[in-house]
């Protein structure tokens, strides 16, 4: 079905021919009501009357379907006519009105979209930048964007679906990966088609950013700055939900060398550069490493995340003491009064009545994302 447009400009072509339509079949079928009433002619006639006009609005939507026109409001005539009789085109004139009244202020799809992101000249890698030193995994969670995009996939039309993959086709990045997930999921096959061409298409332009950004530190080893780039590059790329486990794991480890070559040359801020490596340790497991390097940052790096990814390590690796002594962290408790991290609460609530009661609950904590 063609795109529908939401202007007064281009309401008018559509509604006009079916608002005439609905007076001249209201009109119609008032007259044979009125000659219902007064008995003038078997009900016989009437109702072969009533069957013709309705076969004739059939066949129209038929025609505006096969055009690829928007039907709806002739299909509404159509069935309103069928049960309804005069009332139908009534309601049909109603509704024509009201549509073209509340399109003069409705905003396309794709300009709403737009509106969602006014500031699309920043680089990719400076986003990363930005999310690193805010809290890199947090991203995607508090992003209003995200929650107007994952509501259009939930509750929206399958051809508002397919608008919202077409633009995150053209325009993603790693925060909108749940709900590339969620649209490669839907349960309408053209949806989960179109999702897995994206899939694809952003994949591939991910690789291809990656091979120039590669030449370009190959053709300059020493270039500190080009070796960040594509760290961050990297690490965009490991988090964009495009890749399977290992081929993720293996983006992440070789984001992981280029942070540790480009902090050896000097680039970016030190602080930031270990705080990204300590969690692609995490994420890769490499526990014992991520442990001492975290560590490190506890006490100095502003973020209070920081502790939390440090708590995880502790977890993973069964160091429940130092776990204990993790968790009294002031900033931590801080942290869990935050929207974005509740479950924080009760994980420290129950970790502190566990120490009271003189031993631990088999608690499990969540890996952060």
């Amino acid at each position: 079905m063609a795109d529908q447009a939401t202007g007064p400009v281009e309401e008018a072509p559509r509604i006009v021919p079916a608002l005439l339509v609905s007076i001249i079949m209201f009109a119609a079928e008032a007259a044979l009501a009125a000659i219902l009433v007064k008995g003038s002619l078997p009900v016989q006639v009437i109702l072969a009357a009533h069957v013709v006009f309705v076969l004739l609005l059939v066949a129209w939507t038929w025609i505006a379907i096969v055009r690829d026109r928007d039907a709806r409001l002739y299909a509404w005539l159509t069935w309103m006519t069928l049960v309804a009789g005069p009332l139908g085109p009534l309601s049909a004139i109603v509704l024509a009105v009201l549509t073209y009244w509340f399109g003069r202020s409705a905003r396309p799809f794709d300009e709403w979209y737009a509106s969602l992101f006014p500031d699309e000249d920043q680089d990719a890698s400076d986003r990363l930048y930005e999310r690193i030193v805010s809290g890199r995994e947090e991203a995607v969670s508090d992003a209003s964007s995200l929650s107007s995009l994952t509501d259009v996939l939930l509750t929206g039309t399958t051809s508002a679906k397919q608008s919202v993959v077409a633009l995150l086709a053209r325009r993603f990045r790693s925060d909108f990966a749940p709900a590339l997930a969620m649209a490669l999921s839907d349960p309408e096959p053209s949806v989960r088609v179109q999702a897995a061409t994206a899939a694809v298409t952003i994949e591939e332009r991910y690789h291809n950013k990656r091979v120039e950004l590669e030449e370009a530190t190959n053709a300059n080893p020493k270039d500190a700055e080009g070796w960040l780039t594509l760290a961050r590059h990297l690490d965009e790329y490991a988090y964009a939900g495009v890749l399977d486990a290992d081929r993720q794991n293996q983006t992440m480890q070789e984001a992981l060398a280029a942070y540790n070559r480009a902090d050896r040359q000097g680039a970016g801020d030190p602080m930031v550069n270990r705080l990204t490596c300590g969690r692609l340790l995490l994420r890769l497991n490499e526990l014992e490493e991520a442990e001492a390097l975290l560590a490190g940052l506890v006490d100095t790096a502003p973020d209070p995340r920081v502790s939390m990814w440090h708590a995880e390590c502790l977890f993973r690796l069964r160091r429940f003491d130092d776990l204990r002594k993790r968790l009294d962290d002031p900033r931590l408790a801080e942290l869990s009064i935050d929207p974005k991290h509740v479950e924080l609460g009760p994980v420290i609530n129950l970790w502190q009545i566990a120490e009271l009661l003189g031993g631990d609950l088999g608690l499990e904590m969540a890996p952060a994302p």
